[in-house]
């Protein structure tokens, strides 16, 4: 043991359930410091007011508040873009905007309804009621694990005992624009029904032009797109499911804690034993070790070559 670096602590490891899921959500676009970010949660005023979860395809999202006080708040861009979602038809009819729509304004009406993140307000003069945006929704998506990826683990200490926690899945978490798509939708509406209410009138036809139609095809592209355009199907019929957020500082959320990532009676879980020993683990981390004297013999052959030549000791 190297004397100017010693063993300050040791602890006794546990592994916790692994039946559940356990996600750790991130967000890249968040700073830290409370004074201009912070966590999203109760010490900050913008506790995530809902989860929704697409199971099969992994999809996530939550809604936060927008701080809306004055010198953090431009008002007429919220009533801009709170009346876009409201008067959204692709919103009215069930459906959604970016990747949990499948790409498709158009699509069936069975993703998701967009309401809550609007509120209303009367305006100065108080003739109409208008609606200012007052949350933000941010996604992501859970990831299918392949072969190789790293395992991730959460640890919780209680005393001289480590527990350890499988994760399920890491999301990143980003804000989404469907504020600005409904805007969109809706002032290519207003133009497509001033063109028709113009041609009503008598106005002048539209120039009948001829549409040239290519398509291009790659070869290292054939399987990709069927691929893509399949997952944005199951994206768009899948409905989602809605869960509550409990704020981390909760009764509640510390007695799941206590729950799922402490095992309260450790002395009685079995003792984990290996299933390969260390040379193995070593041949299996390690790239193929070559022995000079004999370079024909790796791995395996290798490994009896020298078991051979201890035990002949």
């Amino acid at each position: 043991m190297d004397p100017n670096d010693p063993v300050v602590a040791s602890y006794d490891v546990f592994l916790t359930d692994s039946q559940i899921a356990r996600y750790v959500f991130q967000f890249p676009d968040r700073d830290r410091e409370p004074e201009i970010g912070g966590p999203y949660n109760e010490s900050t005023a913008q506790k995530p007011t809902v989860l929704r979860l697409k199971p099969k395809t992994g999809l996530v999202e939550i809604d936060v508040p927008i701080n809306t006080s004055p010198g953090y708040y431009d008002t007429s861009k919220g009533m801009k873009y709170g009346e876009a979602l409201n008067d959204s038809r692709v919103l009215k009819g069930g459906g959604a905007f970016g990747l949990a729509g499948g790409f498709n304004p158009n699509g069936p009406g069975r993703v998701k309804m967009e309401g809550g993140s609007a509120d209303t307000m009367e305006d100065v003069r108080g003739s109409k009621m208008q609606t200012i945006l007052r949350t933000q929704t941010l996604a992501g998506r859970i990831k299918d694990p392949h072969e190789g990826d790293p395992m991730y683990m959460l640890g919780a200490f209680r005393g001289k005992n480590l527990f350890i926690s499988p994760v399920s899945a890491v999301v990143q978490l980003r804000p989404q624009l469907h504020h600005i798509d409904a805007f969109d939708e809706t002032s290519k509406t207003r133009v497509l029904r001033g063109k028709k209410d113009l041609e009503d009138d008598g106005g002048r036809e539209a120039e009948a032009r001829p549409v040239d139609v290519k398509i291009k095809t790659s070869e290292t592209s054939e399987g990709a797109v069927p691929a893509n355009v399949k997952l944005l199907r199951e994206i768009q019929d899948e409905r989602w499911e809605q869960y509550e957020w409990i704020d981390a500082e909760t009764e509640d959320s510390w007695a799941t804690y206590e729950t799922y990532m402490i095992h309260n009676n450790p002395e009685e879980l079995p003792t984990l034993e290996a299933a390969i020993d260390e040379e193995s683990y070593l041949d299996a981390m390690s790239a193929p070790r070559i022995d000079p004297a004999h370079p024909e013999m790796t791995g395996w052959a290798m490994k009896q070559n020298r078991k051979k030549h201890q035990e002949s000791q």
